[in-house]
């Protein structure tokens, strides 16, 4: 009787275990089949290569990113020069395709990937396109096998070797060279977003070597691809139900899925701008679709989404976004910089009383104003400043102008004095210390208040307003750290007082 009870309770679990199944050709695509599957990244936690016996994958938190539909057509529904090379003994399958653009900078059109199906096999035979409206089918010269028939789980390895090469007068010339080796490494129960299957799983492990040289520009580039898929195969669906590729760290699934409502992930970073040369302009890299949070990396290595750049030429500056499911999309934005004249005015200067000094601007400015003081004075190119209405007082002349679109300002302070007629005022001796001086001039008067308005001028007549420090009623300590070594005239004015006293800067 235990021993009845036993028997039954292995065969209860018999009874639970999903059976093992075999795939055949009845399983493969047909003329007329279209499915939707539904693209997505693989997140940590995942681990596509675990597999096994009755082995149980678990895939129903993938998040769909993006979607296609693959179709199935007749060969003798594609371009006629295609049906020439893919005949019968070739191909009795075709599938359209829309990213096929291996040639940059040339349109490419009826673009198929053709297949044979037999009882036997089901292999790639080959790509076909019209690369700038000429036709070009691509036949491999061995055909790609991707699946032997029965497929079940104690099927051996097998493998192929496929190769292609196109040599196009006037284009470029492109090759690939593929070996893949498939195994099945396991059978079990498939849950995916979409639902459970009872699957084969086959691991596929692919090196290929891509070659493509573009005439026109003169530059090739040679391609290594080693990448491993992984497809779990139900009996019924034509492809497989979900197919994961890895290749070095990016991992990406593919499912057949149900109609999605998807926000593919884009970023703008709006319309192009222009900017005046020394201004700054704000750049924001907006997205949409993806799943936050997301990750920027700015060409000027930058890793904010909004970043403040100040080019001093046109520049275009670009970004990629990747958000948290690995998908990854780029945007890129023209500042234009408006080039434009920066006027200097020349450095602060002491003027004699009786003397007048000229201005520039320059002729072919689009708007020019002078001011001095505050009250513009004059819109002409050259303007001339005397000491007329301003006497032994300071003025401070400023340019304002616009050039290219673009505005710019200078000012210059201009104090005038009576050159070589000091007598005619009422003078202040100054005592001054340490002299030669090197970080604080101290200045001992007579008869300046606070009120005082003190200058430094350099031997080539430039002139400084320093930090100055009223010490008491007859002492004044200037800070000269900022001065550079030199001989220095400092004249200390108010009203008809004047004092003027030289000294050296270490």
């Amino acid at each position: 009787m235990k021993k009845l009870f036993t028997l039954l309770f292995a065969v209860s679990l018999c009874l639970n275990l999903p059976a093992q199944i075999t795939i055949t050709r009845d399983d493969m695509p047909n003329v007329g089949d279209t499915i939707r599957l539904s693209n997505a990244a693989i997140l940590s936690g995942f681990d596509p290569s675990s597999t096994g016996p009755d082995y149980y994958w678990d895939f129903t938190n993938l998040e769909p990113q993006t979607q296609v539909v693959e179709g199935y057509v007749s060969t003798q529904s594609t371009p006629f020069l295609y049906q020439i090379i893919f005949n019968t003994n070739v191909a009795n399958l075709a599938s359209p395709i829309t990213d096929i653009n291996f040639l940059p900078g040339f349109e490419v059109t009826d673009a198929y990937i053709f297949y044979k199906e037999s009882n036997t096999s089901y292999v790639r035979a080959g790509y076909a396109a019209s690369i700038a409206g000429v036709p070009v089918p691509m036949k491999f010269d061995l055909p790609e096998l991707l699946y032997t028939f029965p497929l079940g789980a104690s099927s051996p390895a097998d493998s192929s070797s496929s190769s292609y090469n196109l040599s196009f007068p006037g284009i470029g010339y492109f090759s690939i060279d593929r070996k893949r080796v498939n195994v099945v490494d396991g059978w079990g129960t498939l849950t995916t977003p979409f639902g459970t299957y009872n699957t084969l799983r086959v691991r596929s492990s692919v090196q290929e070597y891509d070659s493509i040289y573009i005439d026109s520009i003169q530059f090739g580039v040679p391609v290594n691809r080693i990448y491993t898929e992984y497809k779990w195969i139900a009996n019924g669906h034509s492809i497989p139900v979900m197919t994961i590729t890895q290749e070095g760290p990016l991992t990406t699934a593919q499912y057949i899925d149900t109609v999605r409502n998807l926000t593919p992930m884009s970023v703008s970073l709006g319309a192009d701008q222009t900017i005046c040369r020394g201004t700054s302009a704000t750049l924001t890299a907006e997205v949409t679709g993806g799943t936050p949070p997301y990750s920027y990396l700015w060409n000027t290595l930058e890793t904010t989404a909004t970043i403040v750049v100040e080019p001093s030429e046109t520049t275009t500056f670009t970004v990629i976004v990747t958000d948290l499911q690995n998908n990854i999309s780029m945007g890129s934005i023209t500042v234009n910089v408006n080039d434009f004249k920066d006027i200097s005015l020349g450095a602060d200067t002491l003027l004699c009383a009786n003397f007048s000094i000229n201005f520039e601007a320059g002729e072919d400015l689009e708007e020019i104003h002078w001011f001095v003081n505050d009250i513009e004075l004059s819109q002409n190119p050259t303007f001339v400043l005397d000491s007329t209405g301003i006497g032994l007082n300071e003025a401070v002349v400023r340019l304002e102008y616009l050039d290219n679109g673009c505005s710019g300002s200078d000012e210059v302070v201009v104090n005038f004095y009576i050159c070589g007629s000091i007598q005619n005022q009422e003078p202040v001796l100054l005592t001054i210390a340490p002299n030669p001086v090197k970080d604080y001039l101290s200045i001992e008067h007579s008869g300046f208040t606070n009120k005082a308005n003190v200058l430094i001028t350099s031997a080539s007549g430039q002139m400084f307003k320093l930090n100055t420090d009223f010490e008491s009623k007859d002492r004044i300590i200037v800070r000269t750290e900022s001065l550079k070594a030199g001989n220095y005239l400092i004249i200390i004015s108010e009203g008809n007082k004047k004092g003027i006293a030289k000294f050296i800067k270490n």
